[in-house]
């Protein structure tokens, strides 16, 4: 005989008792409910389903495609920042001389004690570029673990 909730979705799963984890995801799916928040009510089964699949070899070891997977924002490793400044001094028009993009912040610094000695400007638009990755949040270091 079939559980309640194995192998029917539209059905919400019903925590496994003791388990602090399906307990966990039952209140926030309790709490999404109460807000009526549909998304994340849907989220929290989905999670519950694919936690009991994996931890208490429910039905979802089967092979399926969730669609809630939390993520972060992160700087890409593999990319280099750049950094640019450009000369915004003057009364009229602006200078617009630029320090071209460089690998780091004490290059930039470096242009700009050169071009306010040449040119006496002392005002400079400095920008920051990087590149970021979306990286699934359990792939992510948490604080306290190693």
């Amino acid at each position: 005989m079939r559980r309640r909730d194995e192998g029917e979705p539209d059905r919400p799963p019903v925590p496994a008792p003791g388990c602090a984890v399906c307990a966990e995801l039952a209140a926030r799916r309790a709490e999404a409910r109460a807000r009526y928040d549909g998304s994340a009510e849907t989220d929290a089964n989905v999670l519950l389903r694919h936690h009991q699949g994996r931890d208490h070899g429910g039905a979802a070891r089967t092979r399926r495609v969730f669609r809630y997977v939390p993520y972060v924002l992160a700087q890409d490793p593999t990319a280099e920042p750049e950094y640019e400044a450009r000369c915004v001094s003057g009364d009229e028009t602006e200078c617009g001389a630029g320090s071209g993009v460089r690998s780091g912040p004490e290059d930039v610094e470096e242009w700009l004690r050169g071009h306010t000695q040449e040119t006496g400007h002392r005002r400079y638009r400095r920008t920051f570029g990087d590149y970021a990755v979306f990286e699934a949040q359990e792939d992510v270091p948490r604080e306290g673990t190693p």
